[in-house]
């Protein structure tokens, strides 16, 4: 029998002691309202993303719209038509410049001296060929050049205009203001008024009451005294004058008569085109006198004068499209949005026209994003299977760490390694003699798609690896232990049972990795080359050594260079709309994934 002292005493259980109030509430509500409001405040706060995107994005359509409006009215659309067929002759002519530089090279491997390559490349015969064939442009060129000058002093003028009227609105707002007598200046309006005075003063320097009151009046206004009726009625008497000043500035456009200056000369333009012909063909003519002694060179010249004939031909279709050419054709609301969306050139402070399309920041931020996955699903989720599943426990405990650290690390450190590194080495890689049988080998571009890509990979690993490795690691264990039991190996139950019960998690994992890398930003600033043009596809594998440009780059590029509310600042947010959009697709398109796994298995 145990002694009375050591028998077990009845005692009160702790979690039924009293609990902490505070403020009415106790530690549960407290606790529940905390996380509460830490979600309310998300929500908060990704609604005011939302709406500032859309604000300030909101009105680049219309914008967009308005500058189209002005490319067609001013002519310049006009001369865009014109100079396709300048673009098209000067492809022909670097295509002859090709064949001349051919030419060159195999007059060299025959051992030729540079003085009798000289005699034999500038005779009479090629000369007439090389040079006359870039001379028969001339014209055609200097045309171009008169209507495109016209188009955009048209298009100036209306600029022009357009801001002056914008300075008449500002100050019929300001003279208003003013002339309210509870108006008081304010700091700007104190710097602006004394600025205006000597302004006045420099425009009668010769009377010297006006100078004398004007100095008074400063000298007041720089020691702080407000405003009275006199000095009201001097400041809005300046203000009139600057309205009166600026009104007369403004010319008036009529876009009637004005594009008249630009489509006029059609007639001789059709001329231009017929000579320029006639001029192409004499020299094709005298291009069979060349003796290149080359089958090859043969062939080329072959071709050349196909792709003449080709342009010949096209000539036609384009004088129609000239006729038919209508500058009162509206733009509407959609054409201006799907120029933006599907647009394949984004240019910038342009002398002639701004364009604004999202198809090579898109292209490019999708290539580098599917290189990335392309390395880092298979290093992610292989890393998960094997030390979830196959490795030992100091395997795990060096492997797990060493993988997530790689997060911690910041972007701008990988992207410098990949300036300085990784970047580097590719390119003195690329230029090894055993690898000259690679068809882009070697490359000269040391910040490419695949530098850019490779670092992203890198960046993605440790959120695919985590991700997919908590969804095999809550696969229940039974279904192992009866893979198991039914005499399955442990490698046939991690890749048939394992693997494929975690397959809805995984998935989520590499969505979520996506979401990672096509909204970074530091590496591929740094790394990617940043060149608007959309990948050559026709490279092949050679597109992944080429320079490419993304939207978040070019957000972080271009926007502490532009003006706050112009039309290159709506358009990267309407680029920052588009991302944010395609981040949140990818988390529904995740979290949608997840749901449909989980109702296939229930």
């Amino acid at each position: 029998m145990k002694p009375e002292n050591l028998q077990p005493k009845d005692t009160i259980p702790k979690f039924s002691k009293r609990r902490v109030v505070l403020w009415g509430k106790d530690s549960d509500s407290i606790i529940k309202g905390f996380f509460g409001c830490t979600a309310t405040v998300a929500i908060v706060v990704l609604f005011l993303i939302t709406l500032f995107l859309i604000k300030e994005g909101a009105g680049f359509v219309g914008q967009y719209q308005k500058s189209l409006k002005l490319y067609r009215l001013s002519g310049l659309e006009y001369v865009e038509i014109l100079k396709e067929r300048r673009a098209d002759h000067t492809a022909l002519t670097q295509y002859l410049n090709g064949i001349k530089g051919e030419w060159i090279k195999s007059l060299k491997d025959e051992g030729l001296t540079q003085k009798d390559i000289s005699k034999t490349v500038m005779s009479k015969e090629a000369k007439a060929v090389f040079i006359g064939y870039l001379r028969t442009s001339s014209d055609l060129r200097r045309f171009i050049k008169e209507k495109m000058d016209t188009a955009i002093e048209i298009r100036d003028q209306e600029i022009t205009n357009i801001n002056l009227k914008e300075s008449l609105d500002n100050y019929a707002e300001k003279i208003s203001l003013v002339g309210n007598y509870s108006f008081k200046l304010s700091p700007e309006d104190r710097a602006e008024f004394i600025l205006k005075l000597k302004e006045d003063s420099q425009k009668h320097t010769f009377d010297k009451e006006k100078l004398s009151s004007n100095r008074q009046l400063i000298e007041s206004l720089q020691d702080g005294i407000p405003l009275n009726t006199q000095s009201r009625e001097i400041y809005l008497s300046l203000l009139k004058n600057e309205y009166l000043s600026t009104e007369k500035l403004i010319q008036p456009i009529d876009f009637a008569t004005s594009i008249l200056k630009v489509t006029n000369e059609k007639e001789r333009y059709f001329s231009i085109l017929e000579k320029t012909q006639s001029d192409m063909e004499a020299v094709l003519d005298k291009a069979d006198l060349i003796e290149f002694n080359n089958s090859d060179l043969d062939k080329r010249r072959e071709r050349f004068k196909e792709l003449n004939t080709i342009f010949f031909n096209k000539l036609s279709e384009h004088k129609l499209i000239i006729e038919n050419w209508d500058p009162n054709k509206l733009v509407p609301f959609w054409e201006s949005l799907g120029s933006f969306l599907t647009g394949k050139e984004w240019i910038t402070a342009s002398d002639q026209q701004d364009w604004y399309g999202l198809i090579p920041l898109l292209s490019g931020s999708l290539i580098i994003s599917c290189l990335a996955l392309f390395i880092a699903i298979p290093l992610g989720v292989g890393a998960a299977i094997y030390t979830n599943q196959i490795s030992t426990s100091l395997e795990k405990n060096l492997i797990k760490p060493y993988i997530e650290f790689i997060s911690a690390v910041p972007s701008v450190v990988i992207g410098f390694f990949g300036v300085v590194v990784l970047g580097e080495a590719i390119r003195l890689m690329s230029q090894l003699g055993f690898l000259s049988w690679v068809p882009f080998f070697p490359i000269q571009e040391r910040l490419n798609t695949f530098t850019a890509g490779s670092l992203l990979a890198l960046m993605a690993i440790p959120t695919i690896y985590t991700l997919a490795e908590d969804a095999i690691n809550n696969v229940p264990n039974h279904l192992k232990e009866a893979s198991l039991a039914m005499g399955a190996t442990p490698l046939q139950t991690t890749f048939k049972v394992i693997v494929p019960s975690a397959l809805s998690g995984i998935i989520s994992a590499i969505m979520l990795g996506f979401g990672r890398v096509i909204g970074e930003t530091m590496v591929v600033l740094l790394c990617a080359g940043n060149r608007i043009k959309i990948p050559e596809l026709s490279d092949g594998l050679g597109v992944f050594f080429q320079p490419v440009h993304t939207m978040t780059g070019i957000i972080a590029q271009e926007m502490g260079e532009v003006v706050n509310g112009s039309l290159h600042y709506r358009a990267l947010f309407m680029v920052g709309i588009v991302l944010f959009i395609a981040s949140l697709i990818i988390n529904l398109g995740a979290q949608w994934v997840v749901k449909k796994y989980n109702k296939m298995e229930s």
